[in-house]
């Protein structure tokens, strides 16, 4: 007689051992417009089987059944997909212009790459004087941002740095002025002269200073408001501003290598904006955004207009007062409206814009109606109001009750007016509806919390407590929140599809394997998600040396609380448990490796369809 000590489980299990897999749900996280609403195998009204759950949140021994029907047909079938689809949680409430002009502040868009920080300090230096005497005098900024560079040597020239001059405008400037030596060229000689120069108190007056002498002097009207660099360029050479021969030239190429000609942009026209905010918050929609443009004076009326992204018909339009906006106001200084360009409105959220792309446009006008009159649209990207979302929060199987808890919240734009809110239990390895249940949507203030943009987000949650079957085991389940406007759960509906969780947790422990004479004494627990359906527990001994079975032995399962405490979430943990003596001749297992199986099995053979655990083998040694 020997005695074996505890056996552990087998880390290299015959083919037929299961594995054990972890739960799966989705996350709530940053959502998006693109949602499922997939078909699954439809059923009547009649065979619906919507079982209102209203029951559910008093007791938590009340759970539902599988379509017995649904069942059968999925038991019958054939795995067709093993990488279910499922749905996300992000989508987009925020759009960009689609007509903007100058989406810059100029500077921005410049080619800065290269530069010290004392040429884009300089840079900086001149950019709102350039700009302003495009407005006051017509003179191009991207030749006034040349010239500057060109002349003053990016502001480092004594001439510049000392008195401020940065284009060398000779003269004097408010009774100032200082005389330096200057090359000229005449007659195509290169000659030093002294002469008097302008001296500024700083590099705003220079600029504006040149843009007044450029207008002051009749000679050079030919390049005011001119709007292509390269003609200003060869007029104000050809005009006797310089005598350098390749003036011209050298202009237009600081020009082209700085993109100077993004500020020619920002001085034409301003006309941008951007949607911050265009989603659902409980039943109103909310829309924010700003629009800066040079086509404004404040007679003008800011009227929001939206339109059906796809047919472009009008669904709403309404004045809107001015909400100040320091960010925007930085950022385009120079425009006739900036800062109180901002808009922010919230309006009833009704079927006319449930579930459609949404175009804002963004219009100054001086009629009182809205219908253009002066100043200038901004069309921006449709926002499509399609927003779905959802997190499941709970799908664990209860062992004592044999029961799958299901419970998390789904929340959807376009749920407005569907007032059937179903669950559906989805086999995505069949791609079978095993059932559907009509819940009650309950109170998630944690949901709305953080999903304040979506419609419903308040009364989103939903639970459901269901029999755990057969067909459960072992196939990937989906759950699929559906908010339909019919009874039976077709009609229009939106879905939200969560992550499939595979049910084949499968777990053993050998506590102890002895023998005494002719007797071979096992005990230990195995509890495993597909042993359900299957009420016929064996205890099987393998000759691991040979390969073959030894014997196979029919045993009672035990309750093992302490399993359960620990197992909780796989089927049969607190009845798992077995304990038996199986006769063998003892004598002929000297020196094998003996291995214990536990098995639960449909048929009183044994076989059929059954779940293995397949315990680490030992060897026998009898004394």
């Amino acid at each position: 007689m020997f005695f074996q000590a505890d056996a552990q489980a087998d880390s290299n299990q015959a083919p037929a051992a299961s594995t054990q897999a972890q739960v799966v749900t989705t996350s709530a996280n940053t959502q998006n417009n693109n949602y499922q609403s997939l078909n699954v195998s439809s059923t009547s009204a009649n065979d619906a089987q919507a079982t209102t759950q209203s029951a559910l949140a008093a007791t938590n021994d009340y759970a539902v059944s599988l379509n017995a029907d649904n069942v059968q047909a999925a038991a019958s079938k054939a795995v067709v997909s093993t990488t279910p689809s499922f749905s996300t949680n992000q989508y987009n409430v925020t759009a960009e212009p689609l007509n903007g002009a100058n989406g810059g502040n100029g500077s921005a868009t410049l080619n800065t790459a290269g530069l010290t920080a004392s040429q884009r300090a300089f840079l900086d230096s001149i950019h709102d004087g350039a700009i302003s005497t495009w407005k006051q005098y017509g003179v191009l900024p991207s030749l006034t941002a040349s010239q500057a560079i060109i002349e003053s040597g990016w502001g480092q020239s004594s001439l510049a740095s000392q008195y401020h001059n940065l284009f060398g405008i000779k003269g004097s400037y408010n009774g100032h002025s200082v005389v330096l030596p200057t090359r000229e060229v005449y007659g195509g000689q290169s000659v030093m002269i002294n002469d008097a120069f302008r001296a500024y108190e700083n590099n705003s007056q220079s600029v504006q200073d040149h843009g007044y002498f450029l207008y002051a002097n009749s000679r050079y009207h030919n390049l005011l408001w001119k709007t292509n660099y390269r003609d200003v360029t060869y007029l104000i050479r050809a005009d006797g501003y310089a005598t350098a021969p390749n003036y011209t030239t050298t202009l237009n190429a600081v020009i082209e290598r700085y993109g100077l000609t993004a500020w020619d942009n920002e001085a034409f026209d301003t006309n941008t904006g951007h949607i911050d905010d265009l989603s659902v918050h409980g039943n109103q929609i909310h829309i924010s955004g700003w629009h800066a443009a040079n086509s404004y004076d404040s007679k003008m009326h800011h009227f929001i207009i939206l339109l059906d992204g796809n047919t472009k018909q009008e669904l709403y339009r309404t004045e809107v007062p001015g909400t100040y906006r320091q960010d925007v106001q930085n950022a385009y200084p120079n425009a006739q409206i900036s800062g109180w360009g901002g808009f922010d409105l919230t309006i009833p959220y009704s079927s006319t814009f449930a579930g459609k792309n949404i175009q804002v446009v963004s219009r100054y006008t001086y009629n009182t109606n809205g219908e253009i009159n002066g100043g200038k649209d901004l069309y921006y990207s449709p926002v499509a109001l399609t927003a779905n979302a959802g997190n499941l929060d709970n799908m664990s199987l209860d062992a004592q009750t044999g029961t799958i808890s299901i419970s998390g919240w789904h929340a959807a734009d376009t749920s407005l007016n569907k007032g059937y809110h179903f669950v559906i239990i989805y086999d995505a390895s069949k791609q079978t509806e095993l059932g559907r249940y009509l819940v009650e949507s309950s109170t998630r203030n944690d949901v709305a919390n953080v999903y304040s943009g979506l419609y419903n987000a308040a009364q989103s949650g939903f639970s459901l407590n269901l029999k755990f079957d057969p067909a459960l085991a072992g196939d990937q389940i989906q759950v699929i929140s559906r908010y339909s406007d019919s009874q039976s759960g077709e009609g229009n509906y939106v879905d939200y599809w969560f992550a499939s969780k595979t049910f084949t947790a499968n777990q053993a422990f050998l506590d102890n394997m002895m023998i005494s004479g002719d007797q071979v004494h096992v005990a230990g627990w195995h509890a495993a998600d597909q042993s359900v359906g299957k009420p016929y527990h064996f205890i099987i001994l393998y000759d691991a040396t040979t390969g073959k079975e030894i014997k196979r032995q029919l045993v009672e399962t035990t309750a093992r609380p302490d399993v359960a405490n620990v197992y909780g979430d796989v089927y049969n943990a607190g009845q798992s448990g077995f304990n038996g003596d199986i006769t063998v001749d003892t004598s002929s297992l000297n020196g094998r490796q003996l291995q214990v199986i536990s098995r639960y099995s449909d048929s009183k053979t044994g076989e059929g369809h059954y779940i293995d655990y397949w315990f680490k083998p030992v060897k026998v040694t009898i004394k």
